[in-house]
């Protein structure tokens, strides 16, 4: 399994087909982005929550600490590995919002 961001069809809130940046495989976002997340209370970055365009800048500055939180607390392939998604993700999310009532999902 894997954790993924999704776009949502806004007709029958399906998930919009061929539409994914993915974040993690489930065990490393356990064990890594997990421990991030409850430590520098992260609030938009979790398995399960809806993304709104309203919410994008404070997700990208959360992105941001969890990039400084990974360069200070992981090594080597673990590091790049997460900091390489964390980056895919501050890239991705802005031009993901493609109206107004664009609804992104974590999961």
């Amino acid at each position: 399994m894997s954790v993924s961001v999704y776009r949502m069809n806004q007709e029958d809130n399906s998930f919009e087909l061929g539409y994914e940046i993915p974040i993690s495989n489930e065990e490393f976002f356990t064990k890594f982005w997990q421990t991030a997340i409850e430590e520098l209370k992260i609030n938009s970055i979790q398995n399960g929550v809806e993304l709104r365009k309203e919410q994008l800048e404070s997700t990208l500055l959360e992105l941001k600490h969890l990039r400084i939180w990974a360069h200070a607390n992981l090594e080597n392939n673990d590091l790049e590995y997460m900091v390489t998604r964390i980056d895919l993700l501050i890239k991705k999310l802005p031009i993901s919002f493609i109206t107004e009532n664009t609804i992104l999902w974590i999961g």
